[in-house]
């Protein structure tokens, strides 16, 4: 016996699934929702700051702009930020509706915050092997749990009406 009521079910130490599931994962969906918010305003600022202070500045010789959006690392992060833009309004948007309809879903909003860090990050400074990347892609299981999380949050959206 490891617990003091002997894992009574109800007990204090008792095992529920569910209770250990959102313990671990813990994220509401307002939460989920403003570190998606978050992400966006790093991923946004980051693309600034590496690149868009310097291409569209009127003392950077044309060259060199040249030379900056030709390179792999340039086209890297641009993708990923544009592909994090495009999930970005469908997550928070779900999710901030799910939170004003009162929905809990802490599977969906973990896989929300996971997929869209780990695909971004992964993606911009990784890659895959076209663009001097690793094969297999280690972006896709971040994207997988995108794919996974808008199925979820159409359902839970869906059920809501």
């Amino acid at each position: 016996r490891c617990w003091p009521d002997g894992g009574v079910p109800g007990g204090p130490h008792s095992y529920d699934a569910r209770g250990l599931i959102v313990t671990m994962l813990g994220l509401s969906t307002t939460t989920a929702a403003a570190l998606l918010t978050g992400h966006t305003l790093v991923a946004k600022s980051l693309m600034t700051v590496l690149f868009r202070a310097k291409i569209t500045a009127k003392a950077t010789a044309k060259q060199e702009v040249d030379k900056v959006c030709a390179s792999e690392f340039y086209k890297r992060v641009h993708a990923a930020q544009l592909n994090e833009a495009e999930y970005a309004p469908l997550l928070i948007g779900g999710l901030l509706y799910l939170s004003l309809k009162g929905v809990e879903a802490p599977v969906l909003c973990t896989l929300s915050v996971v997929g869209q860090v780990w695909y971004y990050w992964l993606r911009a400074f990784v890659g895959h092997s076209h663009e001097g990347g690793i094969d297999p892609p280690p972006y896709v299981p971040g994207a997988l749990m995108r794919y996974a999380a808008l199925g979820m949050l159409a359902y839970n959206i869906y059920k809501t009406g």
